[in-house]
C-alpha cells in the first residue's frame, strides 16, 4: 500500500495537468466559436450578403470579395440615411460585352462608383499609362512585379457606361480605392474626374463629394431598382465577362 500511494499521487497530478490543459484549450476555442457565430450572424443580416449571396467563409477566403466587404463595412452607415449600395454590377455595353462596377453608392445628390483594388506592396503608375505596376517582396532580396490595367481608365469606362442607364445629367463620381496594406510609389494622378486613395480615406472622400455635389433630386429607389437586376446576373454572364477580359489582355 505504501508503494501504491506515490503512484496514485503521480497519476492524480498527471490527470489534473491534462484537465487544466483541457480547460485552457477549451476556453479560447469556445470564445472563437462564439465570435464566429456572432460574426456570421451579423454578416448574414447585411445588404452585402443579401445582394451578393456570398457566404461568410466564401467572402473571407477570397481576396477580392473580402476587399469589397471591407469597403462595404466602411460605407454601410450611409444606408441609415437613405443611401443604397450595390456590388458587382454587370452592365451590357454597346459591343455586346459587359463592364463590371465593383461597388456603387447611390445617394440623392450623386452616385459614386468605386473601383476596389485589394492589392498589397508598392504601387507605381500614372493616369497616362495603360498599365500600372504592383511590386511585392518575394524573399531573398527579390521582388515580384505584376502589371494591371490602369484603374483610372477602367473606372472611367464604368462611369461612361453607367451614364447610359441613368437620367440625363445625373452626377457620377469615380473613386479608385486601394487596400490600406499597399504603399503608393511614384503614383501620379492629375485627372480631375477621379480620386485615387486607400480604404481608410473612403468616408472622407464620400463626404467631400457630397459637399460639392449640387444635384439634390436623384431618385435613389428608382435607380437602385433599375440597376439591381444587373447585380444578379447568371454565372454564364460572369464567365463570359472573365473570358472577354482575358481576350482583351491577350490582344
Amino acid at each position: 500500500m505504501g508503494l501504491e500511494a506515490p503512484k496514485m499521487m503521480k497519476d492524480l497530478e498527471k490527470n489534473m495537468s491534462y484537465f487544466i490543459f483541457g480547460i485552457f484549450l477549451f476556453i479560447p476555442i469556445t470564445l472563437l466559436v462564439v465570435y464566429l457565430i456572432a460574426e456570421i450572424s451579423a454578416y448574414n443580416k447585411t445588404s452585402y450578403k443579401e445582394i451578393t449571396h456570398n457566404s461568410y467563409f466564401e467572402t473571407m477566403t477570397d481576396k477580392g470579395k473580402r476587399g469589397e466587404y471591407e469597403l462595404y463595412r466602411l460605407l454601410r452607415h450611409y444606408e441609415k440615411d437613405g443611401f443604397k449600395l450595390l456590388f458587382n454590377v454587370y452592365l451590357p455595353k454597346a459591343n455586346g460585352k459587359t463592364t463590371e462596377l465593383d461597388v456603387v453608392l447611390i445617394g440623392s445628390k450623386c452616385i459614386i462608383v468605386f473601383e476596389n483594388k485589394n492589392y498589397k506592396g508598392w504601387i507605381f503608375g500614372n493616369d497616362s499609362q495603360k498599365y500600372w505596376t504592383q511590386v511585392l517582396y518575394n524573399g531573398n532580396n527579390r521582388s515580384l512585379k505584376e502589371r494591371f490595367y490602369n484603374p483610372v481608365w477602367q473606372n472611367r469606362t464604368h462611369c461612361t457606361v453607367l451614364k447610359e442607364y441613368l437620367p440625363e445629367n445625373t452626377a457620377i463620381h469615380s473613386v479608385v480605392l486601394f487596400s490600406n496594406e499597399c504603399e503608393f510609389k511614384n503614383l501620379t494622378v492629375k485627372s480631375q474626374d477621379v480620386i485615387v486613395s486607400k480604404h481608410n480615406d473612403a468616408n472622407n472622400i464620400v463626404e467631400y463629394l457630397l459637399q460639392y455635389s449640387e444635384q439634390k433630386n436623384i431618385d435613389v429607389s428608382q435607380i437602385y431598382e433599375k440597376l439591381y437586376p444587373y447585380s444578379q446576373v447568371s454565372d454564364e454572364i460572369k464567365q463570359n465577362h472573365i473570358e472577354n477580359i482575358r481576350s482583351d489582355k491577350e490582344h
